[in-house]
């Protein structure tokens, strides 16, 4: 029992820190969002721990460890989550709502439209045909196709 009440008594900022520093790179490791937040909480003790004792940085961690991953779970995590449809490095949905203009004559719906310097393959919404060089209102991107309204 010595033997932990000793290593209790050595707990100071640094070993927090190196807590805090472990529980990072095992979050990076997992990509879950759940180590995050006991590293969080390391962080806020860390900044506690010089002006407390063992007892008190042990109970804040726990408290603090439980509060951040219960509302981080359940409020943080879905912003991240809704952050993953935001188009980021999907260049087709910054076209929504641009105009094209047909480069090649639709056929049963189907057929080629340009954007600035490139050429999309495009259908109509309604599945009417355009002629060369009509213009059109990009509505949906479907993969990497382009759904239009005439």
């Amino acid at each position: 029992m010595d033997v932990l009440i000793s290593a209790l008594e050595g707990l100071n900022l640094w070993w927090w820190l190196g807590l805090v520093a472990a529980l990072l790179i095992a979050e990076l490791l997992t990509n879950t969002t759940y180590l995050l937040w006991p590293a969080a909480a390391a962080l806020v003790t860390a900044l506690i721990a010089p002006f407390t004792g063992w007892p008190v940085e042990l109970i804040l961690f726990s408290v603090l460890g439980v509060g951040f991953l219960i509302v981080g779970d359940r409020y943080v995590k879905p912003r991240l989550k809704s952050g993953a449809d935001s188009g980021l490095n999907q260049r087709a949905t910054y076209l929504i709502g641009e105009r094209v203009t047909v480069v090649k004559g639709f056929t049963e719906g189907r057929g080629r439209v340009r954007h600035g310097d490139t050429e999309w393959s495009a259908r109509t919404e309604d599945g009417a045909d355009l002629a060369k060089g009509s213009s059109a209102l990009v509505t949906q991107v479907d993969g990497t196709r382009l759904i239009l309204k005439a």
